[in-house]
């Protein structure tokens, strides 16, 4: 029986165990290969994904509005659009028109309504955004389309079809538009633009424009009109256009031409509109900034860390208060009833003194009273119902032998400086007022005391020689 060569047997079953090894090899690396391609694949179409975002003027899918800003740059030309998501308001002209979709941050109402007072165009198209702020400030609310319009698109409500409701520039080419889960606006004063018919229920209006200043305010509940998708719809096709063409047309104060910003989602507005001085536009971005973050606050609450902090805060506070507030003695209180009245509440000679007595009394009043007192005393002497004025007054003393010449003249003086102190009262001349010091005062009184006691013993000689 022949014997087989066992090294030839060996070597077959070597090489086959080689090539089974390499086709495994292969196969493997061509596996890593798809596996590699199909996760990179997927990474390109998870960040094309990432990156597509509703209302993205740039987007090309469904939701996007770029067939919106091409439609702009056509009618207006590349230069005259500008898209961005920072627009600094110190660079808007009352030519500027602005288109607003779909605000994510709270709108700086004020800005926007000095730029539309001075002559700008603002259009607002937003449903369930930030735009509530610029509706509220100009008495606009948000109210629900009818459940059951008039006509929709497949029988669903949440694409109700809105018509005309006025002869408005911006729908006077439109003739009806779909919308999409949109919202209604009321206002009992401005000027319906658009509006949804109910069925058995009360029409809505989707749309609403005014006039503020010289500018002009439209808005729109649905910022859904002007996406991609929707505008295979002839209405809502001509509706974009007349808005672009509105946003820019001239103006009944002269010609506009300016330029389009288109504003959507997440943008951010700086400086302030009018103001092109540095230290303005660092007012406004404060201001901005401040009122960012009460929004902030206001709708997402205070972070964990800053809101321990602040209870730390308060509570240290309070038992510090109670610390200080225990520890003190109790003050006693003199009932009101028996308390000492203080002389100024007094009525009468009695608190009239005090009152000018007062430290804080000005001096001239104290002047005043001592010209009173010696014109009455004088005119009592002379038996006269009032004082006359100054010189018939000097006369009349000087005929009735109640002073002599030398008197006469220190009365004529005394009564010149009452009567000039007056006068500066009466004109407000608050540098002569205050020269007034209370030696004045007490020089004053002592020069009148000894005129009138000159007065009393002229007037004793007088009357011991006149015959019984």
């Amino acid at each position: 029986m022949p014997q087989g060569n066992p090294h030839g047997a060996w070597g077959t079953a070597r090489r086959s165990a080689f090539l089974a090894l390499e086709q495994v090899r292969r196969t493997g690396r061509l596996l890593v290969m798809v596996i590699t391609v199909t996760a990179v694949t997927l990474a390109m179409d998870s960040a094309t994904v990432a990156r597509a975002y509703p209302f993205d003027p740039r987007g090309e899918d469904w939701e996007g509005l770029s067939q919106l800003v091409q439609m702009a740059q056509a009618e207006l030309g590349p230069t005259h659009v500008v898209v961005t998501s920072r627009l600094d308001l110190r660079a808007l002209r009352k030519e500027d028109g602005l288109l607003i979709v779909h605000p994510e941050r709270p709108l700086d109402v004020d800005e926007l309504s000095a730029f539309m007072r001075s002559g700008g165009r603002l259009v607002l198209l937003d449903d369930y955004g930030e735009g509530d702020g610029l509706l509220a400030r100009f008495g606009i609310q948000r109210v629900p389309l009818p459940t059951r319009p008039a006509e929709m698109l497949r029988g669903n409500p949440s694409f109700a079809i809105a018509e005309p409701a006025s002869a408005h520039p911006a729908v006077r080419d439109v003739s009806r538009l779909v919308t999409n889960h949109g919202t209604g606006l009321e206002h009992a004063a401005l000027s319906p633009v658009l509006v949804v018919r109910g069925d058995g229920e009360p029409d809505v209006l989707l749309g609403l424009a005014g006039a503020v200043g010289q500018g002009r305010l439209l808005a729109i509940g649905d910022a859904s009109l002007g996406i991609n998708s929707m505008l295979r719809y002839p209405g809502n096709r001509a509706l974009c256009a007349s808005l672009v063409r509105y946003l820019t047309d001239d103006d009944v104060w002269g010609k506009r031409g300016g330029t389009l910003y288109v504003l959507a989602n997440d943008f951010e507005t700086t400086g302030s509109y009018g103001d092109d001085s540095r230290l303005g536009g660092a007012a406004g971005d404060l201001r901005r900034t401040l009122f960012d973050a009460l929004e902030v606050l206001r709708n997402d609450g205070m972070p964990p860390l800053a809101a321990y902090l602040v209870a730390l805060g308060l509570g240290l506070g309070i038992v510090l208060w109670t610390s200080a507030r225990a520890g003190r003695p109790h003050r006693s209180v003199v009932p009101r009833f028996v308390r000492r009245v203080p002389a100024v509440a007094h009525g009468g000679v009695a608190g009239h003194a005090a009152i000018i007595a007062s430290p804080g009394t000005s001096r001239v009043l104290a002047m005043l009273e001592l010209k009173s007192c010696l014109e009455e005393d004088l005119a009592t002497r002379l038996g006269m119902d009032r004082p006359p004025p100054h010189d018939i007054l000097v006369a009349r003393a000087r005929s009735a032998g109640l002073v002599d010449a030398t008197q006469a003249d220190e009365l004529t003086h005394l009564l010149a400086r009452f009567a000039r102190i007056e006068a500066s009262l009466l004109t407000r001349q608050r540098s002569a007022a205050d020269r007034v010091r209370d030696a004045d005062v007490l020089r004053m009184a002592a020069r009148m005391r000894n005129l009138l006691d000159a007065m009393g013993s002229a007037a004793a000689v007088v009357h011991s020689k006149e015959p019984s």
